[in-house]
């Protein structure tokens, strides 16, 4: 495997995490409990690991490809995510801090947060489609599959440091003392993020579907 292939594609990939949108949203309103806060950061690693492997390997091409599973995926994801809209935006209207979430108040564990992890990553259909453009695009099919395996190892290691680095240094009495004089802005901020994207897959599916008559 070249080695600029590697590096390209690394820091392509770091580029898409800084950038926000729902996983950095989870994040912050996780970052009120370290361990919520690392087990979430490892369930988007682990959901980029698949996405990666399944891009990798031609699956997601088949997923795509069939508009009825594509469909319920976008729909599962845009009510996912529009749940989780909604528990920001009653954390906003009764003034509960982050540990609200989706309507569950009181300490998380590891397991809860790769859960939510998880489910944030693998379904928003957006990392989907953005990991099988980015991968057809870079990943040529004369890359053997050991080499494609590296590719989805470095992309998970990635985003795991970037978010544990993200969970690590929100959770500080330092940063939760800032985020705390700005709770309502910082809810404010992560229901917008979810709701954006969840209304955008909404209007998406409502584009796709056959007109009357």
């Amino acid at each position: 495997m070249p080695a600029e292939l590697f590096f390209t594609l690394g820091a392509l990939h770091l580029v898409m995490l800084a950038s926000p949108g729902p996983d950095f949203a989870l994040m912050l309103r996780t970052c009120h409990d370290r361990v919520l806060a690392l087990g979430a950061a490892l369930g988007i690693a682990l959901a980029i690991l698949l996405h990666s492997l399944l891009s990798l390997t031609g699956i997601s091409l088949l997923v795509a490809s069939a508009p009825w599973l594509f469909n319920a995926i976008k729909l599962a994801g845009a009510l996912y995510l529009g749940w989780l809209a909604w528990g920001a935006l009653q954390a906003v209207r009764t003034g509960a801090g982050g540990g609200q979430h989706g309507g569950c108040r009181g300490q998380g564990s590891l397991g809860q947060g790769v859960r939510m992890g998880l489910a944030t990553n693998l379904l928003n259909p957006k990392a989907l489609v953005y990991f099988m453009g980015l991968l057809a695009a870079m990943v040529s099919p004369q890359v053997g599959m050991g080499s494609r395996a590296l590719l989805a190892a470095e992309l998970c290691l990635l985003s795991l440091l970037w978010f544990g680095v993200l969970a690590l240094c929100l959770s500080t009495p330092r940063a939760q003392a800032l985020l705390a004089r700005s709770q309502r802005a910082v809810n404010m901020l992560t229901a917008l993020l979810f709701g954006l994207v969840s209304i955008a897959i909404l209007l998406e599916l409502a584009g796709g579907l056959p007109g009357p008559g």
